[in-house]
């Protein structure tokens, strides 16, 4: 993951990185391994002197519009949203970082 990473960070070379908060759900292994892996890319992102913010998922989700009580109701919102403000048809994943990202563009100055 270390190598995969540093490779995409040569490729794409950021000016910036904007992070979702890591959540604890109810699985306390993953939230362990999200957070470990947040801190290696920030550790890389450190030695590069790239900046980096993170965001709530509250605060995105508010800021695009995306409603939902339920996480699969929030996803299939964010996949619409995208479709709908940018013609694309995405994974819930996919959606999720495009939203970050207009988040980012919108509420950062860089």
């Amino acid at each position: 993951m270390y190598d995969n990473i540093k490779q995409c960070l040569d490729k794409y070379n950021p000016r910036f990185v904007v992070f979702e908060n890591v959540q604890f759900q109810k699985n306390y292994g993953t939230f362990q391994q999200l957070s470990q892996l947040q801190g290696l890319i920030m550790a890389l992102l450190f030695e590069r002197n790239i900046g980096f913010q993170y965001v709530e998922s509250t605060a995105w989700r508010a800021f695009c519009g995306v409603k939902g009580k339920k996480r699969a109701e929030q996803k299939a919102n964010a996949i619409q949203i995208v479709k709908d403000k940018f013609n694309l048809s995405v994974s819930d994943d996919e959606a999720d970082a495009i939203l970050i990202g207009f988040w980012a563009v919108n509420k950062i100055l860089i």
